[in-house]
């Protein structure tokens, strides 16, 4: 799904926040976004413009994993035949406390928590290999792990045609 994020493009909007918007998609590997996320902080006084990021989101994703998000309106990932077709997704106006500091966290912390973590799986794979463990969940787990960390590493670095194949 990360990859199909990094391959999507939509295009701004200018001063009026849509009810929905139309993206192209660069990348079919995997599930489309249901949902476009206008993140803007709750900070700002009333009649000051708001500075509005747009994430595009799948409502499983957030709905598992965030208690404190609106309810989403019904929304069906798109069914994307070929790399370039449009969609569109419905705009989800979200405000936090902080969301230009969760950028700049992002921004600066992210690679280098990344390769730590990076770091920690290949120990675990050189150990595993030295003991000669045969445990295919564990295995499987590393795999998994090291793939997924390497695909964030890629997206995060600005660099997605370095993902793994099989992301």
């Amino acid at each position: 799904m990360l990859r199909v994020f990094a391959g999507i493009k939509a295009e701004p909007v200018s001063n009026v926040l849509p009810k929905e918007l139309s993206m192209i998609v660069n990348d079919v590997s995997s599930d489309m976004p249901t949902h476009m996320f206008a993140v803007f902080s709750s900070r700002q006084p009333a009649p000051a413009r708001h500075r509005i990021t747009l994430f595009p989101a799948h409502n499983l994703v957030f709905a598992t994993h965030c208690a404190n998000l609106p309810i989403l309106p019904t929304s069906t990932p798109a069914l994307v035949e070929c790399a370039g077709q449009e969609i569109k997704v419905p705009v989800i106006p979200l405000c936090i406390p902080f969301p230009e500091f969760a950028q700049k966290i992002a921004d600066m912390y992210m690679v280098k928590t990344l390769l730590l973590h990076i770091a920690k799986v290949h120990g675990t794979w050189c150990n595993t290999m030295a003991l000669g463990i045969a445990d295919k969940r564990l295995w499987c787990a590393l795999n998994t792990a090291w793939e997924v960390l390497l695909t964030s590493l890629a997206i995060s670095t600005g660099q997605p045609h370095l993902m793994t194949e099989s992301a």
